[in-house]
């Protein structure tokens, strides 16, 4: 089953990238608080699954991308989210 785990990383990663892509595109604002739920549960879960996998090519991409798609959301989202909480963001 860990030899799958990279693949399953990467397909959840994916799907995060694919949610925040549909939900930025959107007119209509999402539910935050939903929004932020599922893109740190979907972060962790990829982090987790990418940790646990076997040594190799999908470890290497998923847990990059990961971390990469982690760090743009932490840093884009939730810190810039604090700096202009007064405008509604």
């Amino acid at each position: 089953m860990e030899k799958y785990f990279g693949v399953i990383s990467f397909a959840l990663i994916i799907l995060v990238i694919g949610f925040f892509g549909m939900d930025v595109s959107l007119i209509i604002n999402p539910e935050v608080s939903m929004f932020r739920l599922l893109m740190i549960t979907g972060i962790t879960l990829s982090l987790i699954f990418a940790g646990f996998s076997e040594k190799g090519y999908w470890k290497r991409v998923s847990l990059g991308l990961s971390i990469l798609v982690g760090l743009f959301y932490f840093i884009g989202i939730e810190v810039m989210r604090n700096l202009f909480q007064g405008n509604g963001f």
